[in-house]
């Protein structure tokens, strides 16, 4: 009974954290971080964010159908993070056009140690909470139909849900005291330079020179990479991305510069930043080389 028990609580208490860390998590990425959620992403969301009330009024009321109500959500949430994941990382389900307006399904905003993305966290949360109600599930096995043989404590729910908001306020904070606290007299230099990363020195990029093949080349990079949220031709998008065509700030910066921009993102809070909205590095396009970003850059250019 002892081994039952805690593999109940910690089947419970572990989908519980993975469910709210998951919710608050997303929601630190799109609000705070600026990264725009694509169709997939308000897909794994659709699904994520009602677990985290189910599974805590599940723990208050002490509801022996918990695990039967939850895995259908975190079930189908998982299948939907494994094909967004395999979408971003790998050639087998292709890859899709630029058929619409905003952020496409493979745009990588996160790309830690060259495999760990947004949908692969989505992935590991839903798949944490499918295994802790498989626990819970194992540890009433043959108590079907019959009442819950452990009365689990209900004060740890509330304990996980003040600490997984307190943690989003307090990095919301802080992301906003980081952004009102650079210094005013830098604010015009950067506004006459809109594309200066103040954090990195830009990486010197050799200049290239337009050919045909180069602009065809880059235009085709620019509808994989840009055109979604910068517009056809550059013309902008209103809420995404600014205009690039006949653009002051594009035209009266190096092809280094704009190069490091296309290569380095931008954050939303970046001085710099009129939309609010983040940039992905390399336009979401992890894998894009020097030489494609400098055919990216000679299309913009063009579009001058």
């Amino acid at each position: 009974m002892n081994s039952s028990r805690f593999w109940t609580k910690l089947g419970l208490y572990g989908a519980l954290i993975a469910a709210w860390t998951a919710t608050m998590g997303s929601l630190y990425l799109s609000e705070v971080s600026g990264f725009t959620p694509c169709t997939l992403c308000w897909y794994q969301r659709i699904l994520m964010y009602p677990l985290a009330g189910l599974l805590t009024l599940g723990i208050m009321r002490r509801d022996p159908h918990l695990p039967h109500l939850v895995l259908p959500f975190s079930l189908v949430g998982q299948g939907v993070a494994v094909y967004h994941f395999l979408l971003q990382k790998t050639p087998y389900f292709g890859s899709p056009s630029s058929c619409g307006i905003g952020v496409t399904c493979t745009t990588v905003w996160l790309d830690w140690f060259g495999f760990v993305t947004i949908p692969l966290l989505a992935m590991v949360g839903f798949m944490a909470i499918t295994t802790g109600m498989l626990m819970v599930i194992a540890g009433d096995a043959g108590g079907a139909g019959k009442a819950w043989p452990y009365q689990w404590p209900r004060w740890p729910a509330p304990f996980v849900v003040l600490i997984a908001i307190g943690l989003y306020v307090a990095g919301a904070a802080q992301a906003g005291k980081i952004h009102v606290s650079l210094p005013d007299a830098a604010l015009p230099f950067a506004t006459e330079l809109p594309f200066l990363n103040l954090s990195e020195e830009p990486t010197p990029t050799p200049t290239p020179s337009a050919t045909p093949t180069s602009l065809e080349d880059g235009a085709a990079l620019y509808a994989l990479a840009c055109i979604n949220c910068h517009g056809e031709q550059g013309a902008g998008v209103e809420g995404l991305g600014t205009a690039l065509a006949d653009s002051p700030h594009v035209s009266g910066v190096s092809d280094d510069a704009l190069a490091a921009v296309i290569r380095d993102g931008r954050a939303a809070d970046a001085a710099d930043n009129r939309t609010g909205i983040a940039m992905p590095a390399s336009g979401g396009q992890a894998d894009l080389t020097d030489e494609q970003i400098g055919d990216l850059v000679l299309y913009i250019k063009s579009l001058q």
